[in-house]
């Protein structure tokens, strides 16, 4: 048992990313006053504008580096490093493993972190774990007509890359795409058989939870009620079957158990209702875009993140919640034509707005 007591006066923190879950965990430690500094490529991401915390923008990996070997430098213990970008854990996994002997980084161990970023290597692993996992090559091994269309292509690898996901239909598509990636890239391409449920059908599962040690903490199991086109979630709904909880919780604890992995994930499943399946999307071994609904659901989270070493069960808000990311939320009604159940902007709790450190969410409105 963690004293929570304990003084974290000479404890510095790290955020790498402030995009909406770098703020989160950004606002978290602010708020409890601890030394955090956050570094970002740019600032067009949102939490660059936080009242929270120091924040840093860096060009490049080596600059990255610097900056932390100095903090490191003037730290009486290894900082605690968070990860909340997939594009700057996957530049880390690359070109700065060393990160790992300087801090205390959430999410790991290295090996493991290296192994899941790798959609493949992921599959296999879940797959020995009982998931249900769609047919899938990388485009290096992968023969025409070997799976069948539709499919998507999406990255195996976080790379450089023209498109992010794409589904193609036909052996013409898929060959247009194919003929303009990088013959070295292909590895880091993967094609995938298209999960085909019916929108009345489907519930979108995400599963967030935190782990020491391969132990889980706490998981918030929701609904991904609406999202944009291109696949990002901006509503969930907590979901209250304790049938499909229980699943999700032996799932996931059977998957985290013999990696003993430490830090944040979420996985997301596709749940098809007319046949009670569960098919295996992936696991993303950080923060993910829905972290900050953590913060309304869990009341003993930013003790957690203060002392992510010593194991604290998370301690659930009973009441069930919604979670909704204003502006995005907007814009997936648009694409969909879609003004039903409006009333979920006043029964939600939010994504980046807060009160109490408004211009981030002021920021995605006015060209500061």
């Amino acid at each position: 048992m963690v004293d929570l007591s304990s003084d974290i006066s000479d404890k510095k923190y790290i955020v790498l990313g402030l995009t909406p879950q770098g703020l989160a965990i950004l606002r978290g430690l602010g708020k409890s006053r601890a030394d955090v500094t956050a570094f970002c490529t740019s600032k067009k991401n949102v939490g660059y504008y936080s009242r929270y915390g120091k924040k840093i923008i860096y060009s490049s990996i080596s600059e990255l580096k610097n900056h932390i070997s100095r903090i490191v430098q003037v730290s009486d213990s290894k900082p605690i490093c968070y990860i909340t970008s997939g594009e700057i854990l996957a530049s880390v996994l690359r070109e700065y493993k060393e990160i790992y002997a300087e801090c205390e980084v959430y999410s790991g161990p290295y090996s493991v972190i290296e192994m899941l970023a790798h959609k493949d290597q992921m599959y296999e692993y879940a797959i020995g774990k009982g998931f249900n996992v769609a047919n899938y090559a990388t485009l290096d091994k992968y023969s025409v007509n070997e799976l069948r269309f539709p499919l998507f292509l999406k990255r195996n690898y976080e790379i450089p890359l023209f498109f992010k996901a794409v589904m193609v239909r036909t052996v013409e598509e898929y060959m247009a795409y194919y003929e303009r990636i990088p013959s070295m890239s292909r590895k880091d391409v993967i094609a995938q058989e298209f999960i085909d449920i019916p929108q009345t059908d489907l519930i979108n599962i995400s599963c967030q939870g935190f782990w020491v040690e391969g132990k889980c903490a706490g998981l918030f199991v929701a609904d991904q009620k609406r999202r944009l086109k291109k696949g990002i979630t901006s509503y969930i709904e907590e979901i209250e079957s304790r049938d499909i909880v229980l699943r999700m919780h032996g799932l996931v604890d059977g998957f985290m158990a013999e990696l003993n992995y430490c830090g944040f994930a979420e996985f997301e499943f596709m749940y098809d209702k007319r046949n009670d399946v569960l098919w295996f999307v992936e696991v993303n071994t950080r923060t993910c875009g829905l972290q900050s609904s953590l913060f309304h659901k869990f009341s003993n989270l930013t003790e957690v993140i203060l002392h992510p070493h010593a194991f604290q069960e998370l301690t659930p808000i009973k009441k069930s919640l919604h979670w909704m990311n204003i502006m995005r939320d907007f814009k997936a009604r648009m694409e969909e034509c879609n003004w039903q159940s409006s009333f979920d902007l006043f029964l939600s709790k939010y994504d980046i707005l807060d009160i109490e450190d408004p211009i981030p969410f002021l920021s995605q409105f006015l060209k500061i």
